[in-house]
């Protein structure tokens, strides 16, 4: 899960009980031969917890910092490019840093677990990063703490996303998964409600990562994460290019579940990313009233979203039929699409929103737990998997703009609402392909 997964929302755009010290034996456990039969209470409780923290950390600056930050040690006429390299730059480095860090979550040998030792190093150099970004007093020092804290944020949240498979048993990831899905966009809103509350960037930036760190730190220091007892050989260039990929051949349905998802967010990204311009191009709204109902739109997507979230992991657990929930979820989401095109009025694009956000949580849901349930049996890597399917959700971000433009100029932004909806639901029908799972 990259910072560019937010969509349309974001500059660049997954507790147990705390202890006050951590032997190496208390967290050192073997690495299972199978997937868990029972999840621990504790996990359940703190992988969320620890989630929505690892999301209000990065989205803070992503939705607000980076563009406040950029305006005060700027000038009016620069500060649009300065801003758009900030986030460019960010946003290729989250598309790479995900997957790769997740192979190395897949390899690490230390004493301490797989995952655990990238979830607090990514957490605390993030943090550090952040109060750089709040310090910085040109544009390059931006950039430099942006990448940075890319790179160490993604560390933590690929090897987060992996302890999924690894901790939970296959009949309790749906219910786990939307929990999960709901982590974003509670961080979103967090994320928000922090950086209201300050005045200057420093606060606004450093504020929710302290809460973020904290709360993912007290997780990783209480859960039992898997040791890799057989130290693998080193990395070459060929295995490190493999970080980016998987073979659809040696893996039809996690080439068919990566194919489904990335159409979906051609989808949903043809929509979210050019709402502002709906609102002020077709709809003629005045232009000072934009932000505002931006702000509305986002706020009734992501309501949607987190009841939803926890909802449709839950029944695709109950009723064990992923595939027809995935398409489910997906023509709902595409329905809001299609309900913001043929839109008259500001009221009416909300609905919309409200049935994107209400597909966009169980889609996202139900996704997380057919991927866990495709993924490899061998369990050696599962992180790396995870990373490769980030880019399925967030390489449309930097689709869809270039396909765009020739529609829009064509037949306007419904064309290009109503377009992406035909894409998302094809996508959605791409999910019948994979063999094994209901």
């Amino acid at each position: 899960m990259a910072v560019k997964t937010i969509t349309g929302d974001s500059a660049g755009l997954p507790a147990g009980i705390p202890s006050s010290s951590i032997s190496p034996s208390s967290t050192v456990s073997a690495a299972p031969s199978g997937a868990p039969t029972r999840t621990p209470r504790a996990y359940v409780i703190g992988m969320p917890i620890a989630s929505a923290g690892l999301w209000m950390a990065v989205l803070a600056p992503a939705l607000v910092v980076l563009a406040i930050k950029v305006s005060e040690i700027t000038t009016p006429e620069t500060r649009a490019g300065a801003l758009s390299l900030v986030a460019g730059v960010g946003a290729l480095i989250a598309l790479l840093a995900n997957p790769f860090f997740g192979r190395l979550s897949d390899r690490t040998t230390s004493r301490f677990g797989m995952r655990k030792p990238w979830i607090v190093g990514g957490s605390l150099i993030g943090l550090g990063s952040l109060v750089l970004l709040g310090s910085a007093t040109n544009v390059t020092g931006v950039l430099v703490a942006w990448v940075i804290a890319q790179l160490s944020f993604n560390a933590a949240l690929s090897a987060l996303v992996a302890t999924l498979p690894d901790q939970t048993a296959p009949a309790e990831r749906g219910r786990l998964s939307g929990l999960i899905g709901m982590t974003l966009p509670v961080g979103l809103v967090a994320a928000a409600y922090f950086a209201q509350l300050f005045d200057n960037a420093f606060q606004m930036a450093v504020v929710p990562g302290v809460v973020g760190t904290a709360v993912t730190l007290i997780f990783a220091f209480t859960f039992k994460d898997r040791v890799l007892t057989e130290k693998p050989a080193p990395l070459n260039l060929k295995e490190i290019a493999g970080s980016f990929y998987f073979n659809p051949r040696t893996y039809p349905g996690l080439g068919w579940a990566w194919f489904t998802k990335f159409l979906v967010y051609v989808g949903y990204c043809a929509g979210l990313l050019y709402l502002p311009y709906f609102f002020a191009d077709h709809l003629h709204v005045a232009e000072t009233a934009v932000p505002a109902l931006v702000f509305q739109a986002t706020l009734v997507s992501s309501a949607g979203t987190v009841v939803t979230s926890i909802a449709g992991g839950w029944l695709s657990d109950r009723i064990g039929k992923r595939k027809a929930m995935v398409i489910a979820s997906a023509i709902i989401m595409m329905a809001g699409l299609i309900v913001i095109a043929t839109s008259s009025t500001t009221d009416q694009v909300l609905v919309g929103q409200a049935l994107a956000g209400l597909g966009l949580g169980c889609f996202g849901a139900v996704d997380v737990a057919l991927i866990a349930d495709v993924l490899p049996g061998s369990q050696s890597e599962n992180a790396k998997t995870f990373g490769v399917f980030n880019i399925a959700q967030a390489l449309p971000q930097s689709l869809v703009p270039a396909i765009a433009f020739p529609v829009i100029t064509l037949g306007g932004y419904p064309a290009l609402f109503i377009g992406g909806a035909v894409v998302g639901i094809i996508g959605a029908v791409l999910v019948t392909r994979i063999k094994g799972v209901k």
